[in-house]
């Protein structure tokens, strides 16, 4: 039986494709490996970012589908020498961690956000009750997403039968923030040292909000600074462009000559060092 060119090529992708799947499948199941061990972190990585995201899929099974569809990718790369498959590889290797990390940063964020806002309900809430589980139980219906997701977590935690303290400290870790570290830090030490918590927590407040406006203030100033930076930064790019357009031949006695390539590799790393310099001054925080 004779075989045409594409159903060769078809047969012998998917052979190269299962079989190097197969072997992969073998690596990644075999306990104790360093395959096995590096796949672990990675799912463990992915596990992370996925659990504090409040995603269904597991760390594991997303790492098994970007190995597979990337030795797939390679398989076929193999097969047909067509960059797409390449891309498509770098893409699926790179692509689901960057996301989930973007994801996690904003999540960060938007917490640190809301944070003010839970404290002064919170404070409230301890106005009307001296339970401090139950004044946080109470701001879960109030306090908007994603913070009341995060609460509902430490009620239902609270709930279960751990400590209060216990699980705050536990919240505090799976958000790994340093304002909402510090704002739960003072929640348990305010209730261990039987302070006046609702004050407490209404200055905390007050400072968030404060710090907030700040850090807005500095930002709104910082960015004229910016945008001057840019712009001289590009100014030489933009010269050598025109330069370039009107006559060629002046960049000569520069890329010919020992001399002129020297000028240029100074100027180049003087360029750079500006170029950080000025980014360094210019990105001021509080």
């Amino acid at each position: 039986m004779r075989f045409e060119s594409f159903p060769l090529l078809v047969c012998s992708g998917v052979l190269v494709v299962g079989g190097c799947a197969a072997l992969t499948y073998f690596a990644l199941s075999t306990e104790g490996g360093p395959v096995g061990r590096l796949f672990q972190n990675y799912s463990a990585h992915l596990d992370r970012h996925s659990s504090f995201l409040l995603i269904p899929h597991r760390g594991a099974r997303l790492a098994r589908v970007q190995v597979l569809v990337c030795v797939a990718s390679l398989a076929l790369l193999a097969v047909t020498r067509s960059p797409l498959f390449a891309l498509l590889g770098l893409l699926v290797a790179s692509g689901p961690p960057f996301l989930l990390w973007r994801r996690h940063v904003a999540r960060v964020a938007q917490l640190e956000r809301q944070l003010d806002t839970w404290l002064l309900m919170l404070a409230n809430a301890l106005k009307a009750t001296s339970s401090v589980g139950e004044a946080i139980a109470s701001t879960v219906a109030l306090v908007p997403k994603p913070f009341s997701e995060e609460i509902d977590l430490l009620v239902k935690e609270i709930r279960l039968g751990a400590p209060l303290d216990r699980a705050i400290n536990a919240l505090a870790r799976r958000i790994n923030s340093t304002p909402i570290s510090g704002a739960l830090a003072t929640i348990v030490v305010a209730r261990q040292t039987g302070g006046d918590l609702p004050r407490t927590l209404e200055r905390a407040s007050a400072a968030l909000r404060e710090a907030a406006r700040l850090e807005g203030v500095l930002r709104t100033k910082t960015a004229e600074g910016r945008g001057q930076v840019l712009v001289l930064a590009s100014v030489p790019f933009v010269l050598c462009v025109i330069i370039a357009w009107l006559d060629r031949s002046w960049f000569d006695p520069m890329l010919n000559h020992h001399i002129g390539k020297a000028i240029l590799a100074v100027c180049s790393v003087v360029w750079v060092l500006a170029a950080l310099w000025a980014h360094h001054i210019a990105k001021a925080d509080l």
